[in-house]
C-alpha cells in the first residue's frame, strides 16, 4: 500500500476511533537501549497525529548533543487500539527522520529497508518469556505448563491475551515457563518488521497490565540468581509462496541449512545486538536450558539452534535460542534477519547437529561469555553494511560505557552474582 493510501485509511480509522471515545493516541520509538520512548497525544484531526514532532535524539542516544533535533513520525500502518487506564488508546511506532530522511541509525528503518532489499520470504515468530513478579519477587511456585492451583495467574495471561487480540495481535498460545512466576506468550509468526512491532506492543500491554494488578512483569534475562533466565527465541522460516522450504515433509532442506550456518556464523559477532546486557550472560550458563556453545540439533535444548520436532518429523521452523528480551527488538530482529540471509546468499554449511548433551561435551566454541567479551568480538566483526557497521560502532560506543560502570561498581564479586545496579538498569527494560 502507497502512503498516501496508508493516509487515506488512517484518516478513516481516525474518524471510527473518535466514535467509540478513543481520545489519547500514543506514539512510541524504541531506544538503542530498549526502552519504549514516546508521546501521549490528544489530537483533534487526523494530521495533529501524522504530523510528528520534534524530539531530543540525544537524550535516546541517537545523536550528538550539538545537533540532536530529530523528527518522530508515526507509521500509520501500525496502529493498534487498546484498553489501558486512560480508556480505549490508540498506539503507533514511529520512524526517526533527520533533515527530511530516514535517520541511518535507527534499527527499525534498517530493519524494514533490508528487508525490502532482498527477494526472500522470511517469516519470525517469538518465545517472549518474562516473570510476574510483586515487590521484586516471583509470586507463585508453579514450573513447566503448570495450571492452577500451582500457577495462579490464568486470569491476568487470558486479560492479556483479549486485549492482544482486540489489538489485532494473534497469540498463539502462553503457558507458565520452568521458573516460579515465568511464564512466556507466543505471538504468531509474521513478517520480520510485523514482529518487531507487535514484541514492542506486547511488552508494552504486559507492564500496563501487570501495574492494574499491583504487580510487574519483567524482561530482565536473569533476575534471580539459581532460577532460569528470560529468553527470547526466534523462529525462523523461509517461504515460497505459501510453502516452507526451509523445513519440508518434517526434515530440513539445504535451505534450511544454510540458514543454520548463518545463524551459527554470525552468532558471536550480533551478541552484541542480540544480548545487549550485562546481565544477558548470566542467562547464558549450563543447567537452565539457555545455550552456551555455538551448536545445532533437533529437539536438544542445550543447543544454541533447536529444530522443534511435531508428531510427522520437524515441525517447521528453525529455533534460534541465544536472544533475550531486553533491549532493542528492531536491532536482535535485523541480526537473525542478517544472518539468514547471509546463510542463504552464501551457502554457508553447518557443522553436523549434535545429538547429545552439549554441555557435556568438549571442543565446542562457546557464545561469549560476557559484555565485555561482546564488544570485543563486534569491534573486530567483518565486513558490515555500512548502515549495520555504523549502528553497531554506535551500540559498540554506548555498551562500553556501561560496562565500564558495571565493572567498577562489581569489582571482584562473583560474576553470576545479580548487582543491585543490574536489577535498577534492566528490571524494567
Amino acid at each position: 500500500m502507497h502512503r498516501e493510501e496508508t493516509i487515506e485509511e488512517f484518516e478513516k480509522q481516525f474518524n471510527e476511533l473518535r466514535n467509540k471515545g478513543v481520545k489519547f493516541y500514543e506514539v512510541a520509538v524504541q531506544d538503542l537501549y530498549g526502552h519504549i520512548r514516546g508521546r501521549i497525544l490528544k489530537p483533534e484531526k487526523p494530521e495533529d497525529v501524522l504530523k510528528g514532532y520534534r524530539v531530543d535524539a540525544y537524550s535516546i542516544g541517537f545523536l550528538p548533543i550539538e545537533d540532536s533535533d530529530a523528527m518522530l513520525v508515526p507509521d500509520p500502518t501500525t496502529l493498534k487500539v487498546y484498553r489501558t487506564r486512560m480508556g480505549l488508546t490508540a498506539f503507533l511506532m514511529g520512524d526517526l527522520y533527520k533533515d527530511g530522511k530516514p535517520l541511518d541509525i535507527s534499527p527499525r528503518t534498517l530493519l524494514r529497508e533490508f528487508s525490502r532489499s532482498k527477494n526472500y520470504k522470511v517469516l519470525m515468530g517469538a518465545e517472549l518469556e518474562f516473570y510476574l513478579t510483586k515487590n521484586h519477587r516471583p509470586i507463585d511456585d508453579g514450573s513447566y505448563m503448570y495450571l492452577s492451583p500451582y500457577s495462579n495467574n490464568s486470569d491476568f495471561l487470558a486479560e492479556v491475551i483479549i486485549r492482544a487480540e482486540e489489538a489485532g495481535v494473534a497469540i498463539s498460545a502462553t503457558h507458565h515457563e520452568v521458573g516460579p512466576s515465568q511464564y512466556e506468550i507466543l505471538p504468531k509468526a509474521r513478517t520480520p518488521l510485523e514482529l518487531a512491532d507487535e514484541v514492542v506492543f506486547l511488552k508494552k500491554l504486559l507492564w500496563e497490565t501487570a501495574y492494574e494488578k499491583g504487580l510487574e512483569a519483567t524482561f530482565m534475562p536473569k533476575p534471580f540468581k539459581g532460577l532460569p533466565g528470560n529468553g527470547l527465541h526466534i523462529h525462523v522460516s523461509v517461504h515460497n509462496g505459501e510453502r516452507n522450504i526451509a523445513i519440508e515433509e518434517g526434515e530440513i532442506t539445504e535451505t534450511g541449512k544454510r540458514v543454520v550456518g548463518g545463524l551459527l556464523s554470525y552468532s558471536s559477532t550480533f551478541a552484541l545486538l542480540t544480548n545487549p546486557t550485562v546481565n544477558s550472560y548470566k542467562r547464558l550458563a549450563p543447567g537452565f536450558e539457555a545455550p552456551v556453545y555455538i551448536s545445532w540439533g533437533r529437539g536438544n535444548r542445550t543447543t544454541m539452534i533447536r529444530l522443534p520436532v511435531g508428531l510427522k518429523g520437524l515441525s517447521g521452523t528453525i529455533e534460534y535460542r541465544l536472544p533475550d528480551p531486553a533491549g532493542n527488538i528492531y536491532l536482535k530482529i535485523l541480526s537473525v534477519l542478517y544472518s539468514t540471509v547471509k546463510g542463504l546468499e552464501e551457502n554457508l554449511t553447518p557443522p553436523p547437529e549434535s545429538n547429545e548433551n552439549v554441555f557435556e561435551k568438549n571442543g565446542l566454541p562457546r557464545v561469549p561469555q560476557s559484555l565485555g567479551e561482546a564488544i570485543n568480538i563486534a569491534q573486530k566483526s567483518p565486513s558490515l553494511p555500512r548502515d549495520l557497521k555504523k549502528l553497531t560502532e554506535k551500540m559498540v560506543e554506548l555498551k562500553t560505557k556501561e560496562w565500564d560502570t558495571y565493572s567498577r561498581i562489581a569489582g571482584n564479586q562473583n560474576p553470576q552474582e545479580i548487582t543491585d545496579w543490574e536489577i535498577k538498569e534492566y528490571f524494567f527494560l
